[in-house]
Parts: C-alpha cells; structure tokens; sequence
C-alpha cells in the first residue's frame, strides 16, 4: 500500500513512475483545479517537458495518459506506482491542449474516504511520522510593562496556527515565546512609578486591585514616563538611570520591577489562555543580555565584531548587508547583542528537546526584516552551526478598518480589547435566541477569539491588515463564525439522526454531494501545503469553500433518512473541526 497520507502525493508518485519508466527523471507539479470539469487533479509537466525533449506536449500528455489508461482497464498491478489503479482510485484520464493532464477519480474513492475520515477522527489529515523535523516557533513576544496589543494578537494567532500545522505533518515542534522584560522601556514606567507622585500615590490601591487594572495603571505609568522623558534632559538622564540599576539588580528599584514584571506577566498569561497557547518555555531578554554581551566581546577578540565610535558592531557591509550597533558605547547589549546570548540559547534548547532540530522560526513583524539579515549571518558568524537554521516568518501589521479607537493604552489598539469589541457584537446577534444566558456567555466568547483569529489567518501571513469587525462577525460570509456555524448545524441535523455504521457501498454521488466529497478527499493536500508554504490562509480559503458547498448541499437534499448524506454530514463536521484546530479555533457544538 502507498505510504503517502495524501491522495496528490500518490498522483505525483504514479506520473513519476511512468515518465521514469521512459527515461525522464523530472519533478512533477499536481494541482487541484478550481473547475471539476478539469478533473479532480491536473498537471502541466507535459507542456513543461516538452521543450528540452523537443516532442510535442500534447503526445507526451497522451502517453501518460494511455499508460494509466491501460493499467485501469487491466487492473495491472505489478509494479509500485500502479497501486493507484489496483483500489479503484482513478475513472478516466482527460488530456486538453497544449498539455494538460486531468485525473479524474472514481465515485468509490470518494466514497470510502469518506469512512477513512470517520475511523480517523481527529487524526484525518495528519501525518503518520512519528519523530519528524525538530522546529522551535518563536511568537507573541510581547514586552512587559507595556501594551498587548492588536499586533500581538495577530502575531500569536500566526504562530499558533503554524506551530499546529507543522505538528500536523510530524514536526516535532516546541512552542516558544521572547519577551522583553528589560530595556528603556520599562525604565521609563519605573520612572513614573517612583518619581511622579500622581502616579507612584494609586500604587497602594492599585495593588490590591485585579489584574486589569493593574495593567491599565501600568500602561498610564509608561505613558507618564515616556512623556517626561521626552520633555527634558533631567528626566531622561533619570530615567537612564533607573534603566542601569534595573540591570545591575539595585534595591533601590530591583523590587518594584519585579511586582510589576510579574503583573504583565500574569495578565499575558490570562491572554494566553484566551486564545489557546500554551508555551512550552518562555524566554527573556533579562536572562540572555549577559551571555549576549559575553559572546559579542570574544566575537571582538576573533575579529567578527568591529569597535566604532566607542561602540562595537557587526560589519554587516561585509557580507552585503549593512552595520548594526551590538554593545553601545555605554557597554550595554543592544537588542542586537542579546540576540547573542538568545540563538545559542534557543538552538540548543532544540537539540535537547528534539531527536532532528533544523530550524527556529520567528514569527515577527516586517520591520524587522533587515535586522534579522544581519543578526542571523551574527549568528553563523559566532556559531557556525547556527547558519541556516534561523528564519523570519513575516507577520504583517495590523490596522483598524473603522470603528471607535478610544479604547488605547498611548497610542495602540489593545489586543484585548479587539477580542472584547468582536464579543459584544456578537452577544448582539445572540438576543433574539432562544438559548441561556450561560449558554450566550459561551457562544459570544468562542465565536469572538474566533472571529477575531479567522480574520488574522485568512489572507497571507506579511499582508497588512484593516481589520472589519463586521466581516469578522458575519455568520453568513467568509468568517470563523460562519466555519463555526456551519460545524453546529452538521451536529444538529446528526443528533437527529440514528448512528451511521459508516460504511457506504456503491454510493452514487449527484452533482451537490460529489462537490463535498471531493472536497473533503483534498483535506489532507491542503494540510500538506499550508504546512509546507507556513500559510494558514490557504486552509482558510479550503474550509471556507466546503463550508459553502456542504450549506449549498443541504439547502437542496433532504439528509435524514440517507444513510449515504448522514456519512456525509458527519464526514464533513469532522473535516471542519479538523481543521478549525489547525488554525487554533475552537468548534461550538451549538450556535
């Protein structure tokens, strides 16, 4: 038996075999087209052959076409790559100008996937490996001290889906996060904490207040101390002061940095939790900034970092790139430096953690494009083993379409409150319901992270975003809602219905049911290729596709009574939860 997972996979093993056969050793490119006319799989390596080999493409085309063709007929199944044929996979192969190879599969392939799905549950889609590559997904990253804003929320919902899709192909993948819990900063909010009396005299109150409030009071006090930063040297030379003592653990400030570190860390913790990750480790840039500054000096000494103006950087003109500043003329570490001390730490976190490291992606803004140029050739520089195992994955920024922006800690959008705004609104669709209040509660806040994440992974991970809080919510448009909706009403109609055994034998497929069932036959495919090109959008864009075609389905047939639609249904339900986990999305049993 073919060990592939999924059915593209076994199309590109059977054309290969062929054109092997004849003397071609080439890579061969399936897609699923968009119109089932063309098959249920085409490829063009005819057309794409046919110039090196000088013959025409529409003969090359014909030969792989008679030779599967003729396996299907005689049921030969000798050799490897005819196993396709042996289980009845494949009806007819179509050729069209100027060289496409349209396979179409047979009524019973669709059929009996839909009981594969079944017996799998949870597992449909997912890869059988069981010890793959070992990958380090860095995300969220938020920074105490300051605000978690609608970037970070889209950052961890990136991160999140990508870290389960990989999982989902047999990675070995550890969940991580770096965040800044040291820096100018923070310097700056135990400023005001200590030295402005509007702010430092709501402390006693304030700690035995809710977290909530203690992040909001945290928040003023950065922008107070930002502001008096701003305004005159004293302050500023103050404020880098405190910066110093922080670093040097002083009584004097080392406490109240501690409470309130821990405060930011509580309420991240609480977001967390609300959107469904769960860190495997947590890094910090106070726990790294020593061992990146070590690093750079006796990358001094090796004559990998250069002094200038006091300062010491990497020439990163060398190497086509440009210079960065890694310890300041102060001798403290730059976010740069302490990237030293962090891609030791999290490559070798990844070999004790895993039996095959490769790679440590990070999920983070475009921004920061440039820098990561420059710190990851730092890196093979310092650490020849690290070369090629660092990548930026590019999570784009995130902006208000329309709305009220009066909810802000400075000038930023929290992340919180989007979750919240999504949350209201849909409690708003929900009054006319027949259901409880407990029963509202859960629905608006499940729907809400939904809304809100679907929104996020439904284009590419570098576009920019104007976020539509109205598109986000819309139950009958491309939303997680609607993914959600449409989940509930395949439970409902099965709730109504007696167990199916799952095991449909010579099921004819009309013209509504086939378009589901191809469908769902594609879900493995799709995982493969969300996982491969680190893009939740193209799941996004498959689910929403078999959401319509089931609610188009059901529109038209009567489900009940067929055991056949019932297999279905239920096949359909388990794709759509499959896949709702994939993208870190929770399913409503009822809506």
């Amino acid at each position: 038996m073919i060990e592939e997972i999924n059915m593209k996979a076994q199309i590109v093993r059977l054309i290969s075999s062929i054109l092997k056969e004849q003397g071609i050793d080439t890579a061969v490119d399936v897609s699923i087209p968009e119109n089932p006319a063309n098959g249920d799989y085409t490829t063009n390596v005819a057309f794409r052959l046919s110039k090196n080999l000088k013959k025409p493409p529409m003969d090359l085309a014909l030969l792989v076409k008679d030779r599967i063709t003729h396996d299907c007929k005689h049921h030969n199944t000798k050799q490897k790559h005819h196993s396709l044929s042996s289980f009845q996979v494949i009806d007819r192969v179509e050729v069209a100008p100027p060289g496409f190879i349209n396979i179409f599969l047979t009524e019973t392939r669709l059929s009996t996937q839909l009981a594969e799905v079944l017996n799998a549950k949870e597992a449909y889609g997912t890869s059988k490996a069981k010890a793959g590559q070992g990958i380090m997904v860095e995300y969220g990253d938020p920074n105490t001290h300051k605000a978690f804003h609608i970037g970070h929320l889209r950052n961890i919902t990136i991160g999140e889906s990508v870290a389960r899709l990989l999982e989902a192909v047999g990675s070995d993948v550890i969940h991580t996060s770096y965040q800044g819990d040291v820096g100018m900063h923070i310097a700056k909010a135990l400023y005001a904490l200590l030295q402005l009396s509007a702010i430092s005299s709501q402390l006693p109150a304030v700690r035995k207040a809710d977290i909530k409030s203690k992040i909001d009071f945290l928040s003023k006090a950065y922008v107070a101390g930002n502001g008096k930063y701003e305004e005159n040297d004293d302050s500023k030379k103050e404020v880098g002061e405190i910066n110093k003592k922080i670093y040097a653990r002083d009584p004097e400030v080392y406490p109240i940095y501690q409470e309130s570190r821990q405060w930011s860390l509580d309420y991240f913790e609480s977001i967390y939790k609300r959107v469904g990750t769960t860190y495997k480790r947590n890094y910090f840039e106070g726990e790294v900034y020593e061992a990146g500054k070590r690093n750079v000096l006796a990358g001094l000494k090796k004559g990998i970092f250069e002094e200038s103006d006091g300062a010491i950087i990497f020439p990163g003109k060398k190497f086509g790139l440009h210079n960065r500043v890694f310890i300041t003329k102060e001798g403290n570490p730059t976010y740069e430096g302490k990237d030293m001390g962090l891609g030791p730490l999290q490559y070798n976190d990844l070999k004790r953690w895993t039996k095959n490291p490769t790679t440590v992606i990070r999920v983070v803004g475009p921004e920061q494009a440039g820098y990561f140029q420059v710190v990851f050739e730092a890196h093979s520089q310092l650490f020849p083993e690290l070369r090629g195992k660092f990548y930026h994955l590019v999570a784009g920024f995130v902006k208000l379409k329309q709305g009220k922006m009066s909810s802000r800690s400075g000038n930023v959008v929290l992340g919180e409150w989007l979750l919240d705004e999504a949350k209201k609104s849909i409690y708003t669709i929900l009054e006319k319901s027949n259901t409880s209040q407990q029963e509202k509660d859960t629905i608006a806040e499940i729907a809400a992270v939904a809304a809100v994440k679907y929104s996020f992974l439904r284009v590419s991970t570098q576009s920019e975003i104007a976020f539509d809080l109205g598109e986000s919510i819309n139950f009958q448009g491309d939303s997680g809602p609607y993914l959600q909706y449409t989940y509930a009403r395949c439970k409902s109609v099965l709730r109504k219905a007696p167990e199916q055994s799952g095991k449909i034998q010579g099921l004819a497929l009309n013209s509504e049911e086939r378009a589901v069932a191809r469908l769902i036959l594609y879900f493995p495919d799709i995982v493969a290729k969300a996982a491969g090109e680190l893009s939740p959008s193209c799941l996004c864009t498959y689910l929403f596709q078999l959401a319509q075609a089931f609610n188009l389905f059901y529109a038209k047939h009567e489900i009940l009574g067929s055991p056949s639609r019932l297999l279905l249904t239920a096949a359909t339900a388990q794709v759509i939860k499959n896949g709702l986990y994939l993208l870190g999305i929770e399913i409503l049993e009822q809506m």
